[in-house]
Parts: C-alpha cells; sequence; structure tokens
C-alpha cells in the first residue's frame, strides 16, 4: 500500500508560505485526492515519475505536455551539461540561439522570424502585440486557452484583478462554428487586430474549418495566430500547420518544444516580426537562455527522428479504443466521454443522481493513483510509452470505472473516497 507521509508533510508546509503550494494551477494538490495522492516528486525516468516517498508511477501528464521525448531523456542530458559548462546567461547572445531560430524556421510552416522568450503566456502575448501594431487596430477574437496575461484570461471566468477596460477588446468566438466568427468579425468590423485560436480542440476541427477561419480573417484584415503551445511538436513536428496545411500569419509555441525546459517562441512572417527592431517591445532578460535553447535543439532532434510521430499516434490510438471500449463495457456513456486526437486524449465526466462530475472525477484520480498511475483527465504521451504502459493504463482505466458504477449504483461517495475530492481551481481540462 502506498503512503505518502513525506509528500503531505510538505505539503503542509508550502500551504504556509505559498499559495496553492504550487506554482502553476494543475499541478496543485488539488488536482488529486489530498491525502491518497502525491504531492513532490523526487525525479523522472523515461515516462516514470517517483515521488518523495518512493512510490513509482507511469506518468500521463508529462509536465503538462513539455516532456514530449520523456524524464531524463541521455541527450537532451548531455547537451544541457555542455551548456552548464559554457554558462546559461551572457552580456552578449549565445550561437545557439541562432542554430535554434534557423531549425525553428526550418520546420514550422509560418515561420519567416522568430522570438525567443519563456512560457507560453510570453508567446501568445509577443503575437497579440506585434499584431495590434501591424494592423493599428485593438480588439482580439479568441478560442481556447492563452495563458496568463490581461489580454486572454480578462474575457475569461478566472478575470479577477483584470480591468474591465482591458478584458473588454478581447471576445471569445466558439471553436468549429465557423458562423459565430464570421458574425463576430462583422459586429466589429474594422476593429479586429487579431484572430487567435488553438488549432486542435477536443477532437480537432472539422473538415476545412482551419482554411475557412484563415479566410475570414484575412477578408477582414486581421492577423490569424495559431496558439501551438499544446499543438506544437505534439501531433507533427510542424504542428497543426503541417497537420491541416493551413499556415497562420504567426504561431506561438511552447511546452514540447525544450522536454521541460522553460522555452517558447512567437514565429510568423517576417514582415510582421520585424516591427520588433520598429519599437515593439519584446524583450525579455531571460529570453536568449542558452541551456534551454540547447535542449531544444536536442529534443528536435530526437523529435526529427523517422517514426517517433507515428509511435505517439499508434500508442494514442491503442488508448483511445480502449477507453472507449471500456466506457461501453461498464455503460457509463451518460457519465464518461472520451475526447481528443490519438496523441492528446482522454476522458471528462458528467454527473449521476446525486454525484457532480467532481465526485466522478475524484473516484477516477483516487483510482487511477492507486494502480500507480498519475493522470488528470487528458493524457500526453511521450515517447517513452509503450504497448506495456498503455495497458497499465487501461487497467486501471477498468478498476476506476468498476468504482464509478458502485458509486452511482449506491448513489454515495461513502465507502469509495477516502481521499479529499479533487477541487480545481482552474478548470482547464474538467468538463
Amino acid at each position: 500500500m502506498k503512503t505518502y507521509n513525506k509528500s503531505n508533510g510538505l505539503l503542509e508546509r508550502e500551504l504556509k508560505v505559498s499559495p496553492l503550494a504550487a506554482q502553476t494551477f494543475s499541478k496543485s494538490y488539488r488536482y488529486y485526492c489530498k491525502g491518497v495522492s502525491p504531492s513532490y516528486v523526487d525525479h523522472g525516468k523515461g515516462c516514470y515519475l517517483y515521488d518523495v516517498d518512493g512510490n513509482k508511477f507511469i506518468d500521463f501528464v508529462c509536465a503538462l505536455g513539455p516532456i514530449t521525448v520523456g524524464y531524463n531523456e541521455p541527450s537532451v542530458n548531455k547537451a544541457v551539461i555542455k551548456q552548464v559548462k559554457k554558462g546559461s546567461s551572457f552580456s552578449l547572445q549565445s550561437p545557439i540561439e541562432v542554430e535554434l531560430a534557423e531549425k525553428i524556421c526550418s520546420i514550422v510552416p509560418c515561420a519567416e522570424m522568430v522570438r525567443f522568450v519563456k512560457n507560453g503566456g510570453d508567446a501568445t502575448t509577443a503575437a497579440i502585440r506585434l499584431a495590434r501594431a501591424f494592423t493599428g487596430k485593438k480588439m482580439v477574437l479568441m478560442s481556447g486557452y492563452h495563458g496568463m496575461h490581461d489580454w486572454s484570461i480578462g474575457a475569461s471566468a478566472n478575470n479577477k484583478g483584470v480591468p474591465e477596460e482591458v478584458g473588454s477588446l478581447t471576445l471569445n468566438f466558439t471553436y468549429n462554428d465557423i458562423s459565430d466568427l464570421e458574425n463576430k468579425l462583422k459586429d466589429n468590423e474594422g476593429n479586429v487586430a487579431a484572430v487567435i485560436l488553438e488549432p486542435i480542440q477536443g477532437n480537432g476541427p472539422d473538415e476545412g474549418y482551419l482554411a475557412k477561419v484563415k479566410e475570414l480573417a484575412h477578408k477582414h484584415g486581421s492577423v490569424l495566430i495559431f496558439d501551438e503551445v499544446v499543438s506544437g511538436f505534439r501531433y507533427a513536428l510542424g504542428g497543426a500547420s503541417e497537420l491541416y496545411n493551413v499556415v497562420p500569419d504567426m504561431a506561438s509555441f511552447g511546452k514540447g518544444m525544450g522536454n521541460g525546459y522553460a522555452i517558447s517562441a512567437v514565429a510568423g512572417k517576417k514582415e510582421i516580426l520585424k516591427l520588433i527592431e520598429e519599437g515593439v517591445f519584446i524583450s525579455t532578460t531571460f529570453g536568449g537562455d542558452a541551456i534551454p535553447m540547447a535542449a531544444s535543439l536536442a529534443t528536435i532532434k530526437i523529435l526529427e527522428q523517422p517514426g517517433y510521430y507515428e509511435h505517439i499516434w499508434k500508442m494514442g490510438t491503442m488508448m483511445k479504443d480502449g477507453i472507449i471500449s471500456l466506457i461501453a463495457k461498464h455503460n457509463l456513456e451518460d457519465v464518461v466521454s472520451f475526447s481528443g486526437l490519438a496523441p492528446h486524449c482522454g476522458v471528462s465526466f458528467e454527473g449521476q443522481g446525486s454525484l457532480n462530475y467532481l465526485d466522478v472525477n475524484s473516484i477516477y484520480s483516487q483510482a487511477m493513483i492507486d494502480h500507480g498511475i498519475l493522470v488528470l483527465a487528458i493524457c500526453n504521451l511521450n515517447k517513452y510509452h509503450k504497448e506495456k504502459e498503455i495497458q497499465a493504463y487501461l487497467d486501471a482505466t477498468d478498476a476506476a470505472f468498476s468504482l464509478i458504477n458502485k458509486a452511482i449504483q449506491k448513489n454515495t461517495l461513502e465507502g469509495i473516497l477516502i481521499g479529499g475530492k479533487v477541487d480545481p481551481v482552474f478548470k482547464r481540462n474538467i468538463k
């Protein structure tokens, strides 16, 4: 039986000195069942994590997406250690910056120039600022999640602390509903600087949808931005642009491009990116940090290897088919839904009887942890996830679904849920 004494002790200590005891909402203890789940990791290897209490888990979170080629990947470690011996930040640029910029421009369809920053939200914010400067317009139409900065989060339910005047400059449009986008562009005719969206949401774009988005954006004089922080380097080397053969004006990248090291980028047309030389302020002290750039180059080298993406899609398809089969086996079609494309797929939940969707999610989370699986709802895969690990995930899911059925039949969590309930602050991946 797993114990979490060290994790629980660290959690209580950190809660006294740091909000949520995590620097990222979705890594917080509130996304797991408190007391019977790990909160602190000691180390990772491949697709496995080892917590501070010595428990071993197959990790399907992958640090919320950045771990594309595996924890402690030898070639990435080697590149990082080599650069550490040289240094990280200098008073001038490192040659590695040139090499990585050239690499990004060679593999990303829209990339004529690139600017490096740190987090995904930095990259999307840079793209929006550039679009506003390029068009001379203020409004933004967005679909999806684009980071913590005011222009984006101010138009969401998580908008505390953002002035209404800022939030009012961004409007949400519905993904895969081309009429909604068209109507909002017409309603704000001549004022929309940018149309920005996560190009792959849920089960992906309807046929022709992204091409129609591009057509509409350009028809109304707006810059089209693909937020590929999640999709970039996960579904294909060139991201959704490559997968669906639709090239935006700009794209933002992060997460998977550094295999866990903090790096992101905005890439796009030269005529837009060159505005940085003319007063568009996109400049950060650590934008040229050489260590994550070394990690990124080593990561991309692995992603470029023949068969990498075929493997990820194959494992994701095995997972997808298994989940769908298990939902049917347990007659949970009204409670559990499958969503996502194979490399980034999983489940979402609905309530039943007196149980709400977070009750159901809590049963699932606790059961998966009990079976040695670390997962939220939507899974991320890296190159070390093989059939053995996917089958272990499906076996754990089978057990979790049995417990969900038991709770539904009893109409209570009593005797089933031992730990605290899942209680997310930011409901990004939980329906």
